[in-house]
């Protein structure tokens, strides 16, 4: 029997990716699936990874990842881990979500995305009006 022990949701304009970190009989494995948004028919592919495997895979990525090119045509729209924390750090601190994407260079729905992924209620941190801000507005008679 196969329980899912967390999962992630990632989505690019094209594609969605589901990573769901999975048990299965006594191991523990990494899933990806790729839904394709762009097809009539719901593509969808799986690929599951040994955890064995998973520090090799991710190291030859992050391999990948620095030889890419920086001047392609698409934004960035990758956040390392260290991005994330801070987003999520400042974040609760009050900063709002259209101060961090100018800060990361984001798209709000990305930071909207990162937050959700960490468990985190997306609230409107705007501060209340005062008793004596109302009152500035009003004329006195």
């Amino acid at each position: 029997m196969k329980s899912i022990l967390e999962s992630t949701q990632l989505e690019t304009s094209e594609k969605t990716y589901i990573v769901d970190l999975v048990q299965q009989n006594n191991s523990i494995a990494v899933e990806i699936i790729q839904n394709s948004d762009t097809t009539i028919d719901d593509e969808q592919s799986r690929i599951q990874i040994a955890s064995s495997l998973l520090s090799e895979l991710i190291k030859t990525l992050e391999n990948y990842h620095a030889k890419l090119s920086t001047h392609t045509s698409q934004a960035n729209e990758h956040l390392s881990e260290l991005d994330k924390q801070s987003i999520e750090r400042n974040y609760l601190r009050g900063v709002p979500l259209k101060n961090l994407a100018l800060q990361f260079d984001q798209s709000i729905a990305l930071i909207e995305m990162v937050l959700r992924n960490r468990g985190i209620e997306i609230v409107d941190n705007a501060l209340p009006k005062t008793f004596y801000s109302w009152r500035k507005g009003q004329s006195r008679r």
